[in-house]
């Protein structure tokens, strides 16, 4: 259970730091997307920005990708909340633990978020906590049973953030619920 523990709050480490760079670098993309003429050079710009973030943990190196893509043999049946995306994917090197992180993004609420996890009866939720609200939140779920891991909201701005630390791998793609 500790090493769960300290692996989700790595991860909430890693993405706080990665929201912190993404937020400065996102409010310079939408000054400059004021123009209607250059709005899909915008779109191109923001969608080929791949952020790749790495910090030293005592459990290893944990590293986060924002690039749209969740990683390779990722559970179909993982519950995400209705209206989430893709963000990105991760990993921790260093480790003896299989581990597979995936990363999504919307706009709903990070507390509706917390609460959609806590709550998901496809989900043995252990240990919780949270803490802040609106725009300032972090929250992390230890997960057992048929998923095992951590799954962490973090926000910044309109944006809630989740990361799905999964010990082991599932298989196939994404679906919501």
């Amino acid at each position: 259970m500790l090493v769960r523990t300290r692996v989700g709050e790595a991860v909430a480490v890693v993405l706080l730091v990665l929201l912190a760079a993404c937020g400065s670098s996102s409010k310079n993309n939408s000054s400059s997307s004021n123009n209607r003429s250059n709005d899909n050079s915008s779109n191109t710009t923001a969608a080929s920005n791949n952020r790749n973030f790495h910090v030293d943990t005592p459990d290893g190196q944990v590293s986060l990708s924002l690039n749209g893509q969740l990683p390779p043999n990722w559970p179909s049946a993982f519950p995400v909340p209705s209206g989430a995306t893709p963000a990105g994917s991760g990993s921790l090197a260093g480790s003896n633990k299989s581990l597979t992180i995936g990363v999504y993004q919307t706009s709903e609420p990070p507390a509706d978020v917390f609460a959609f996890y806590e709550t998901n009866p496809a989900l043995t939720v252990g240990n919780s906590n949270s803490a802040g609200a609106g725009s300032v939140y972090a929250g992390n779920l230890e997960i057992s049973g048929t998923y095992d891991g951590n799954v962490s909201i973090i926000s910044t701005g309109d944006t809630t953030y989740i990361i799905i630390s999964l010990t082991g791998q599932g298989s196939g793609t994404t679906t919501t619920t």
